[in-house]
């Protein structure tokens, strides 16, 4: 089989390649604007807000011992032999 090597992209291909990019990434954000703006509003009219506020907090991460967090490092107690 052969290798086919690709031609040099020109620096228009390169800057119309990135306003792509760049037009996909800000589309991607407007949408992902609007499904929050959605999701927080369906919280509002269930009235549930409150609890899944309480729900994410106890689903998150705690620092680990010994981080910037958390510098408090319990060791264990070490066994004579």
């Amino acid at each position: 089989m052969k290798i086919r090597n690709g031609k040099k992209l020109t620096n228009k291909e390169i800057t119309m390649r990135i306003q792509g990019l760049e037009y996909e990434l800000l589309t991607t954000q407007s949408q992902l604007g609007t499904l929050t703006q959605i999701f927080s509003d369906f919280l509002d009219y269930t009235h549930k807000k409150a609890k899944f506020l309480e729900y994410l907090k106890s689903k998150q991460d705690k620092p680990t011992p010994g981080s910037v967090e958390n510098n408090e490092v319990k060791q264990e107690p070490v066994e004579a032999v």
